[in-house]
């Protein structure tokens, strides 16, 4: 897969101007993607609305984040796309999930860090995709980052996604 374009455009779930854009080019031809990093919705142009991509995601996701779906047409226009809220797992950082608020029909971002296991500890918790080897952090649940829904942003800032790179 080779990364061919990125840009910013416009976002149609909050028509803010933080929609992250790329373009690769994989065996299938040319793919697009979008994160709107204010709303953190996402969708790329394999999901439209009778697509198997989409029937295979909706098979694999949580009711959540099937409920809080958009149809949308993508910025510039073409076939409308499902658009999800994403989850970002980063197993040295954290993650960020959205989350129902209690006693609501509302929900919002979710960030928890990553926190080292102890050594001792670690073979409680086995990497079932590498058998034989043991997760070295676990994510803390009981210290939640609550963040409103139109500020994925945010949430990603916490989690550390935009530290900058040393020069």
């Amino acid at each position: 897969m080779e990364k061919t374009q990125e840009k910013i455009v416009n976002s149609p779930i909050c028509n803010s101007n933080a929609c992250y854009e790329s373009e690769f080019t994989t065996a299938e031809g040319p793919v697009k993607t979008w994160l709107c990093m204010t709303s953190g919705y996402t969708s790329n142009t394999t999901m439209t609305l009778n697509s198997e991509g989409l029937k295979q995601t909706l098979e694999l996701t949580a009711d959540l984040i099937k409920d809080l779906r958009q149809d949308h047409e993508p910025p510039g226009g073409g076939e409308v796309l499902a658009w999800f809220p994403t989850v970002i797992t980063m197993p040295e950082k954290g993650m960020i999930f959205p989350e129902p608020i209690k006693g609501t029909n509302d929900w919002q971002w979710t960030c928890v860090k990553a926190i080292p296991i102890l050594e001792e500890e670690q073979n409680k918790y086995p990497d079932p995709k590498n058998p034989g080897t043991f997760y070295k952090n676990k994510m803390d649940m009981k210290n939640p980052y609550k963040f409103d829904k139109l500020c994925f942003m945010d949430a990603a800032e916490e989690l550390g996604m935009f530290q900058k790179q040393p020069s």
